[in-house]
């Protein structure tokens, strides 16, 4: 028998909750001597369980990006336990003491926070930087990304442009001293994120400036050739203005 809406919920909340406050191994289900092996199976199994499409029959609304939190934060947990290097991390992190924990603790809300980030599920990369800025506020990457996820919150009009500018003209002038403290380092990433944000600000030309300058930092930097690519089919569509026009006459 098919399982009413308010029992679906009740599953997904109690499950996010879960996610937030018990570690890779509960959430798996299996003990900490499993093998990779009996990892991956019991990842299948709640793969299947919490992928998205099962769910396409209730209308969830805002419980929708609970279910993408809990599945990114599955193939995490699976991600970490089977990768030899990651997981004896990991395990210290359970085991050591309080100092070394706090530091595993912001090192590991990062990570997830790129895989939410990854999965397009910012709320839950916002809140994983959060937490990683918070136990360490001076790696500038963690609060890099923390601002970054910040912005792509804000509520946004029809051409993505910011509705109130205040927040994320500070979160703009943030990176940018991030980027002149950390300019020797190779921060196309960076870059990249100060470019989505000045387009979030309506600053196309900005924007544009900035994506190439990742690109040529990075040639590699996906966000910036897609962002690029937008930007110039967006000018292909603007419709010309008077001069424009006048100029295309003498140019014939």
């Amino acid at each position: 028998m098919a399982k009413d809406f308010q029992e679906v919920r009740r599953d997904i909340l109690n499950m996010h909750e879960r996610v937030q406050n018990e570690n890779y191994y509960e959430i798996l289900g299996v003990d900490q001597e499993a093998d990779t092996a009996m990892i991956n199976a019991q990842h299948r199994l709640l793969v299947k369980e919490w992928h998205v499409d099962k769910f396409n029959a209730y209308d969830l609304g805002a419980e929708k990006q609970k279910i993408q939190d809990i599945f990114a934060f599955i193939n995490n947990a699976q991600r970490t336990l089977t990768n030899e290097e990651l997981r004896d991390e990991y395990d210290m992190e359970i085991h050591d003491g309080p100092d070394l924990v706090s530091i595993l603790n912001s090192e590991s809300a990062f990570r997830t926070g790129k895989n939410f980030l990854n999965s397009g599920s910012y709320k839950g990369a916002f809140e994983n930087f959060k937490e990683a800025y918070n136990a360490n506020p001076d790696e500038m990457q963690y609060e890099a990304y923390y601002l970054y996820t910040q912005f792509l919150l804000e509520e946004k009009d029809e051409n993505g442009v910011v509705v109130s500018k205040a927040l994320s003209t500070k979160i703009f002038n943030r990176l940018d001293e991030i980027h002149q403290t950390t300019k020797a380092q190779k921060k196309d990433w960076l870059l990249a994120f100060m470019g989505t944000v000045a387009l979030g600000l309506g600053k196309d030309r900005e924007a544009y400036g900035l994506f190439r300058e990742a690109l040529y930092m990075n040639p590699q930097n996906r966000d910036a050739k897609r962002q690029i690519r937008l930007i110039e089919i967006r000018k292909k569509k603007k419709p010309k203005g008077l001069l424009d026009k006048i100029k295309g006459l003498f140019d014939k």
